[in-house]
């Protein structure tokens, strides 16, 4: 994550925004129809039976091949026609196409990824993650540096893409076999497609900046929006892996309501605890650290407003995310879709008004804006599931570390005195309590940890003595 967030920092300080939102608007329709492509599969896969045969990924390697080389095709006709049309922006269409050519290679590799996420293998996964992400930017930093611009990112993005379907086929050592059976598949796009519908709807929000953002504000504000993007992710790194193995082991518990609401309350306050100091840390700092590092070509102050709105939605969305994974994991697929075409509905409309309404130096903020009113009645849809048909969640101790993120995120450029307010909600007894518990907690797993294993040690030192004897 550090070696990506200095890499990022090089590249924008060289490449100005213009060139970072051209790549960021093509790597969003990239993005949105990647899924479009993986239909759910993976997660499918995942929650499968720990016997389920081998033709099974069989079955899906070959689908997803198929199905990713016919979704490339009609999305490079599709972008050159709407090119002149719509996007209006010069460049754009060559750098859409060079990365959507990427969709079916990244799509396979998703099957080698499911057998590693099924055995909770992460030490496999991350390492192939990281290998592909160091070779992005060993790739594209000399370009950048060359001269080549928004194509050195091109050329960083499909070093990565290559090397993270080789590096899952090693690590999972899974060959595709030829296998072929529509009762098999009919049966895993059913399930896939119920899932993955809501997820398409909400992914749609991917192409908002090239399909609103790019036209009407510029590809200076895409790559404003990016660049927060990109902090944000960097610090908030736990969220991604926390999300990723809520549903494997959310599918451990989904016989068991009590037990599973449980988990998803304890998880919300992990990830509540996990995102707090990293993003209030980075909001505290970085009106004094970004300007040395970014260079003349960003202005600071417009960026840091743009992290802190979404620095709000990724501590809400932190409360419901988790709630999502678990309604998937008990197959409320059609309640997430409901949430995801509530948010649809509020984002676009509010976004296209918003833009055309806005004088143009406020355009920016009206996105973001417009993203974090949107995500409110998906909130809603959430706790309303989980409420119904698992338990009721407890956000007290939740909601006071919630509240003292936003303060501390807004404290930057509404005031330091919002710090106090932060300090007052984390400092609360009950806070405390609950902050001590989840320390407790985390300790009382690594001795037990710690014990199985030297059980298992002194087990397999004592297996060769039997067998001998």
């Amino acid at each position: 994550m550090i070696f990506s967030f200095l890499g990022a920092l090089f590249i924008t300080r060289i490449v100005g925004a213009g060139n970072y939102g051209l790549f960021s608007a093509a790597s969003g329709i990239f993005s949105f129809f990647l899924s479009v492509g993986l239909m759910g599969t993976n997660v499918y896969l995942i929650r499968s039976s720990k016997d389920a045969p081998m033709n099974l990924f069989h079955l899906a390697f070959w689908w997803l091949l198929g199905f990713g080389t016919f979704l490339a095709t009609a999305l490079s006709a599709t972008l050159v026609f709407a090119g002149n049309h719509w996007f209006r922006t010069e460049g754009f269409v060559p750098v859409a196409l060079a990365l959507c050519a990427n969709i079916p290679l990244t799509l396979i590799s998703y099957v080698p990824l499911a057998l590693l996420e099924r055995q909770l293998d992460y030490r496999k996964t991350t390492t192939v993650e990281v290998v592909a992400q160091t070779l992005q930017y060993i790739v594209s930093i000399p370009l950048v540096w060359q001269g080549y611009g928004v194509w050195a990112l091109v050329a960083g993005f499909w070093a990565s893409q290559l090397a993270l379907p080789i590096g899952f086929f090693w690590a999972a050592r899974y060959r595709p076999r030829w296998y072929w059976n529509m009762g098999e598949l009919r049966a895993m796009l059913e399930y896939s497609f119920s899932q993955a519908v809501s997820g398409w709807v909400y992914n749609l929000r991917n192409l908002s900046t090239s399909m609103i953002v790019l036209p009407f504000a510029g590809q200076e504000a895409v790559g404003y929006i990016a660049l927060a993007q990109k902090f944000l992710n960097f610090v908030s790194f736990l969220k991604g892996p926390a999300g990723r193995l809520s549903i494997p082991a959310f599918a451990r518990l989904q016989q068991d309501a009590a037990r599973l609401t449980r988990a998803v309350s304890e998880a919300m306050q992990l990830q509540t605890l996990a995102l707090l100091p990293f993003l209030a840390g980075f909001a505290a700092i970085a009106p004094f650290v970004l300007p040395h590092l970014l260079g003349a070509k960003w202005d600071v102050p417009t960026l840091l407003m743009v992290f802190s709105i979404s620095g709000i939605r990724i501590l809400l969305s932190a409360l419901f995310a988790i709630q999502g994974s678990a309604l998937f994991v008990i197959k409320k697929n059609w309640l997430m879709l409901k949430a995801n075409i509530a948010y649809i509905v509020v984002f676009f409309p509010l976004t296209y008004v918003g833009m055309l309404v806005a004088p143009p130096e406020y355009r920016l903020f009206v996105f973001n804006i417009a993203d974090l009113v949107a995500h409110f009645p998906t909130y809603w849809y959430k706790h309303y599931g989980v409420s119904r048909y698992l338990g009721r969640v407890d956000y007290r101790i939740t909601s006071l570390w919630t509240l003292g993120g936003i303060a501390a995120l807004l404290a930057p450029w509404l005031g330091w005195w919002l710090y106090g307010i932060t300090l007052v909600l984390i400092g609360h007894p009950a806070s405390v309590r609950e902050i001590r518990e989840v320390i407790r907690s985390i300790l009382a797993q690594r001795a037990r940890r710690s014990l199985l294993s030297q059980k298992s040690s002194a087990d397999s030192e004592r297996q060769p003595l039997k067998e001998e004897f």
